[in-house]
């Protein structure tokens, strides 16, 4: 029987403790704070950011969203970058992905710019903080194994298809950091369901849509499905899958809670 993930239940179950933490650091003068920067008027960032505010209402941190035009000066966005990082009340700034347009070119530039210290997408190779989607990917793993039907199965190799992007590169790194064997795919990758049909696990952050099919997948397989947004796997897989996270509704609810938990983690011992 196919264990199907409830992301929104579990994230909300993280939010109660975070509640508490947040609460404990405002008593000690500390008052979480992100800034988040949208470019162009792209829907699904706006939406992104907003349930990420909605988010932050819930635990009683301030988010809020500074909207720029997509025939924004580089000069510009690097202004304000540069001010949140001066501002000793913005604790975390974010910079909404994609970025339209001309000042694409310049992502890596404005990743760079912003303070290590206030990092919370974990985008910087410095930084502190794990991106939240692999974050919440690896805490979607660990959860797989704690059903009592699964909790005995071996699972040691794991594939990650998107392996070189924002997202797989920074998971492929703390998977091998906790002894993953980890199989490094993309969507062209030669004979790529070879490596998928012998994984234990399948993670799969590509964007394509349902390029993972029941015929590229073993039996009993943990499936955690990244795609956005309409999801990389095929829906049939869920019925050869001994876990399966949904889209939308999976892994997306937790990347918000471990933003949240990026946010607050420096302060956490004051």
């Amino acid at each position: 029987m196919t264990h199907i993930f409830d992301g929104k239940d579990f994230a909300l179950q993280k939010e109660e403790k975070l509640k508490t933490e947040v609460l404990l650091l405002k008593s000690k003068g500390f008052y979480p704070h992100l800034a988040s920067i949208i470019i162009g008027d792209e829907p699904a960032s706006s939406l992104y950011a907003g349930l990420k505010k909605k988010a932050g209402k819930r635990i009683g941190v301030e988010v809020n969203i500074y909207d720029m035009p997509e025939k924004s000066k580089k000069e510009d966005v690097d202004l304000l970058i540069k001010s949140f990082n001066e501002d000793k009340n913005i604790t975390g700034i974010m910079i909404q992905f994609p970025i339209p347009g001309t000042l694409s070119k310049y992502k890596n530039e404005f990743i760079e710019l912003i303070d290590s210290n206030k990092d919370v997408d974990g985008l910087k190779n410095e930084s502190k903080f794990v991106h939240p989607t692999s974050k919440a990917a690896l805490e979607i793993l660990n959860f797989a194994k704690s059903p009592p039907e699964l909790k005995d199965r071996k699972i040691s190799t794991v594939c990650v298809i998107g392996s070189t992007g924002m997202v797989g590169k920074s998971l492929v790194k703390e998977l091998k950091a906790k002894n993953y064997d980890v199989f490094e795919c993309d969507e062209n990758t030669k004979d790529l369901s070879k490596k998928t049909i012998t994984a234990d696990v399948v993670i799969s952050a590509t964007g394509v849509p349902g390029l993972i099919k029941p015929s590229m997948v073993k039996d009993g397989v943990v499936i955690i499905d990244i795609g956005s947004p309409l999801g990389d796997v095929n829906k049939n897989v869920a019925e050869k899958s001994s876990f399966f996270t949904p889209v939308p509704g999976g892994v997306g609810p937790v990347t918000i809670v471990s933003l949240m938990e990026n946010l607050i983690f420096e302060k956490k011992n004051l």
